[in-house]
């Protein structure tokens, strides 16, 4: 993975959290629709269930960052989504509750969870320039490259299979500790 790549989904991931934290009201709400689509698809009372759930959809979108690497900017564009969503979950929810709710809500799973997306975002960029290097006559060995790839891919899994962990028993029972209902989660 490159610096550069890495500089570079972050930035658009910083870049989406902001747009989301400001979007006007009316975009808001249509984001919000779509998070709470999300939740009502993967979100089941069995915490363990509800682990793979979130990890499978979370693997979802960094197998799909992969596969669309030759096209460059896609996996920073994924992330900027990511940004944004996680930007408008986290102003309705510290509307709806307080401030605290909401980090109490993103903070536990989302300091291993955004680094992994981050990372698997960044490797997938580095993968698609190389993919183009190559096919131009540039430098560098195919098994290098893809084991290079492939060993990010399964560090971020890792990671994020430890998050859907974290987000599907530790986060619930600090929204209890707060008095959330996390079954409830996104607010309205």
């Amino acid at each position: 993975m490159g610096l550069r790549a890495a500089l570079a989904v972050t930035a658009t991931f910083l870049l989406g959290l902001a747009a989301g934290l400001v979007m006007p009201e009316g975009w808001a709400r249509l984001v919000m629709g779509l998070a709470r689509e999300l939740v009502q698809r993967v979100y089941v009372p069995d915490p363990l269930q509800l682990a793979l759930r979130i990890f499978l959809n979370n693997a979802r979108a960094v197998l799909l960052m992969v596969a669309l690497s030759p096209i460059v900017p896609v996996p920073a564009l994924i992330t900027m989504a990511n940004g944004v969503f996680l930007g408008v979950a986290f102003r309705y929810a510290a509307s709806a509750t307080s401030l605290e709710a909401a980090v109490l809500a993103v903070a536990p799973h989302g300091v291993i969870e955004i680094p992994a997306f981050l990372y698997a975002a960044a490797s997938a960029t580095s993968f698609g320039v190389s993919l183009w290097r190559k096919a131009f006559g540039g430098r560098g060995s195919w098994p290098k490259i893809l084991g290079g790839l492939a060993r990010a891919v399964a560090l971020a899994l890792l990671l994020l299979a430890l998050a859907a962990l974290v987000e599907a028993l530790v986060t619930p029972a600090l929204l209890r500790l707060a008095g959330l209902e996390p079954g409830a989660w996104p607010p309205p």
